[in-house]
């Protein structure tokens, strides 16, 4: 019954998306490209047998298909007149130079030290194989899409954002507000939602500032926040260890709401260098072939503009209880139909994210007023995305309108509002809008069967419920639960 009804609202949420074919760019900017995206497929891929090597030789063969398909959908919009915004193309063509590399320096290529379970003999013979391909087919065409975009493309590109400018624009971002946040809600509903948000979460920050005695007015705090030496780390790899201290505090506390536990264990490591400026914090990798460790990649540049205020709520929401122990717990569920170990549902997965940072407050783990306030500044952060990413696309608001807005609202500096803005107007409109969205649909199912349920309600099984149900549209999850705990 749970895969009849995911793969339904899969199959209609899908068929819809082909109304909208002709405002819809192809995956090739940072947070949505299938440049880095497959990384996941290649990096992590097992070499234990001979097949294994001719399966990903056909891989990267149907990648440079993909790659085809790309720049010819480019080239099919440009004749329409729709162009990737001129912001966005610059962070597209940093991350297009990570590619342009030898075949044997490409992320593709089979290095020697993933294929110990193979002799000799087919090693060379992969290897001789794989370069080939990467020289001949798919170097070439990131080569093909950098002079694209780069060259009179760019020139002609616009400088405003949003999807709202584009014929169609305003329907496909509706669209994708019920994509990402499994819901019917309007844009116009989620930017008041926001507004409201940020309003009862400024109000929280201020409390704070007033009990601690600071002295100075919210801004003067913020710049606190940001500045102070006691937030900042010194050197990339004390950004690691400050993700993980916290992580030691929540080993040893998340079984009093959560009974079930991963398999897997994780690590926290830095992204590479060369997608740095465009990825404003970092991304988590679940475990998978050769990798038996999830992954958090952390931005460690430019440190003196990254204050780490907000390190705890973040490391809960990306390792634990959050996307390392949801996506693991997925993977290692063997009850689940290889479809349902395998989706991917944004309200769900970045709803339960915040919604395990926000647990960190019942854990007693921001126990001290500027852990707490880490914590809501990354509530602030979430929220915020509401008001400028519907903002942005939907209502008519510049860049600039958008970049004032956050000023006024996140610790976060100059750069890192760049991207952010960059990313949620032109690389994966309405992704954002699942974070707040999502938790909030999270918190409000808790209540409601601990209202129902009395005495009964254990938080526990209401967590586990939801670890075990794996990635879920909001109504399918809340409908499934309601089975769980027997409500009609």
């Amino acid at each position: 019954m749970v895969d009849y009804d995911l793969l339904l609202w899969v199959a209609e949420i899908r068929l819809e998306a082909t109304r909208y074919y002709a405002v819809t760019f192809p995956y090739v900017t940072p947070y949505a490209s299938n440049l880095s995206n497959t990384d996941l497929i290649f990096k992590q891929a097992s070499f234990d047998t001979k097949e294994n090597t001719t399966q990903y030789l056909k891989l990267l063969d149907q990648y440079n298909e993909v790659q085809k398909s790309n720049l010819a959908k480019l080239r099919s919009m440009e004749a329409s007149g729709i162009r990737l915004a001129r912001p966005e193309i610059a962070l597209t063509l940093g991350l297009i130079k990570t590619f342009q590399v030898k075949p044997t320096e490409h992320d593709y290529y089979p290095q020697t030290s993933r294929l110990q379970q193979l002799d000799s003999a087919v090693q060379n013979d992969f290897q001789e194989n794989a370069s080939r391909i990467l020289s001949q087919k798919i170097i070439p065409y990131h080569d093909s899409l950098a002079a694209y975009l780069g060259g009179s493309y760019r020139q002609k590109a616009p400088e405003t954002v949003g999807l709202g400018q584009y014929p169609g624009g305003k329907a496909y971002y509706r669209y994708l507000v019920k994509w990402h946040t499994t819901t019917n809600l309007t844009p116009e509903a989620i930017h008041e939602i926001g507004k409201k948000e940020v309003a009862d979460i400024y109000s929280k920050l201020d409390s704070i500032r007033v009990a601690t005695n600071f002295k100075g007015d919210m801004r003067l705090f913020y710049q606190f926040l940001q500045k102070d030496k006691r937030f900042l780390a010194s050197t990339p790899d004390e950004v690691g260890e400050r993700l993980k201290k916290p992580l030691q505090r929540m080993d040893t506390v998340i079984h009093r709401l959560i009974s079930l536990k991963p398999k897997a264990s994780y690590d926290v490591r830095r992204l590479p260098l060369a997608l740095e400026p465009a990825m404003t914090f970092g991304n988590y990798f679940p475990p998978s072939g050769n990798e038996k460790l999830g992954i958090y990649y952390y931005n460690g540049s430019k440190l003196d503009q990254r204050p780490l205020t907000s390190a705890a709520s973040l490391a809960f929401h990306e390792i634990t209880p959050g996307h390392h122990w949801q996506f693991s717990l997925q993977g290692e569920n063997t009850e689940l139909s290889e479809f349902r170990q395998n989706t991917v549902v944004t309200a769900f997965a970045e709803g339960w994210g915040d919604y395990a940072s926000y647990l960190g407050i019942e854990l007693g783990l921001y126990d001290n007023p500027y852990d707490y306030c880490g914590r809501l500044l990354m509530d602030m952060f979430i929220s915020v995305r509401l008001v400028v990413d519907v903002g942005m696309n939907y209502l008519g608001w510049s860049r600039k309108q958008a970049m004032a807005y956050m000023y006024d609202h996140v610790i976060e500096s100059e750069e890192q509002i760049n991207t952010e803005t960059i990313r949620y107007s032109c690389d994966i409109p309405a992704q954002a809008l699942g974070y707040k969205i999502g938790s909030l649909k999270l918190i409000a199912l808790r209540r409601k069967y601990r209202q129902l349920l009395g005495k009964d309600f254990s938080d526990i099984t209401f967590h586990d419920a939801i670890l075990k149900l794996g990635n879920l549209p909001l109504a399918v999850l809340e409908k499934n639960l309601d089975r769980t705990f027997g409500v009609k």
